[in-house]
């Protein structure tokens, strides 16, 4: 077994010697040059100008937020991605005044063709709970109540339950067979529930240090956040000049309403009592 471990040493040095030679004689990268119409080449440029611009208009801040983290919720028994959805409502109700439409990222990646589906956080439940938190007088039902919405919808999504990309579908569906749009779509609850003011979308992955997620309106905000065991790495990004709150207010703000969240957790969730193995 050793000589053939050895071995297997040896031929694996050989391989990595040959890559490196054969890489050694490759030619040298060269510049790509493209043959295109004067049309096809002021498009190209307006489009690069379009997006330099919006480049330009981006404005993002990070912050690393201590106060919650993966560790922290699984020894309170609750969802750290619940937490932090809440600590985006209560953040963009201080910076703003109220709530808005938000975008929470969900994957079907346990279906074959499934992509993402739309979580809506923002709930009755959730509502309720930011006025009492504000007031000073929230209580561990309205706390558990605003946790275990967000957690039906993860879940309900996840599972396939959701309904708003069936919705988008039967849209596009209707716009290719030109058919007239769908009273449903012309209505403006449809047009405020996608406008998508608060667009969020999480991760848990230790091969990432930041993760960022932009805003799909112009006043509006993006929040990517990576969570881990020790805290949440938090990316705020928004358009300069557009009404919206600064990115740097925004972070602020989440970590501040983290903050306030965990406190809430402490105070009226008791922590839950270890159970022996044996």
């Amino acid at each position: 077994e050793a000589g053939e471990h050895e071995a297997g040493e040896h031929e694996a040095g050989e391989h990595e010697a040959g890559g490196r030679r054969a890489a050694a004689r490759a030619a040298p990268p060269r510049r790509l040059r493209f043959d295109v119409s004067p049309e096809l080449g002021a498009k190209v440029e307006a489009a690069r100008a379009c997006a330099a611009a919006e480049a330009a208009a981006l404005d993002l801040d990070t912050a690393t937020v201590r106060s919650v983290s993966a560790g922290w919720a699984k020894g309170r028994g609750v969802s750290l991605d619940g937490v932090v959805q809440l600590s985006f409502q209560l953040a963009h109700r201080r910076l703003t005044g109220g709530l808005s439409s938000t975008y929470e990222a969900c994957s079907t990646q346990s279906f074959s063709h499934g992509r993402t589906e739309v979580i809506r956080p923002v709930t009755r439940e959730s509502a309720a709970l930011l006025q009492r938190l504000e007031e000073g007088d929230a209580d561990a039902a309205a706390l558990r109540a605003a946790l275990d919405a967000q957690r039906r919808l993860v879940a309900d999504c996840q599972r396939g339950h959701g309904h708003e990309r069936h919705l988008l579908a039967l849209l596009v569906q209707a716009e290719e067979a030109g058919m007239p749009t769908p009273g449903l779509f012309r209505d403006s609850g449809w047009a405020t529930v996608t406008a998508s003011l608060v667009s969020t979308s999480g991760l848990r992955s230790p091969a990432l240090g930041w993760f960022a997620f932009g805003p799909v309106a112009r006043q509006g905000v993006g929040l990517g956040y990576l969570l881990s065991p020790d805290g949440v790495a938090l990316c705020a990004t928004s358009f300069r000049g557009s009404g919206a709150p600064r990115a740097a207010d925004l972070a602020a703000a989440v970590d501040e309403a983290c903050t306030t969240l965990r406190g809430a957790v402490e105070t009226l969730i008791p922590a839950p009592q270890p159970t022996s193995k044996l």
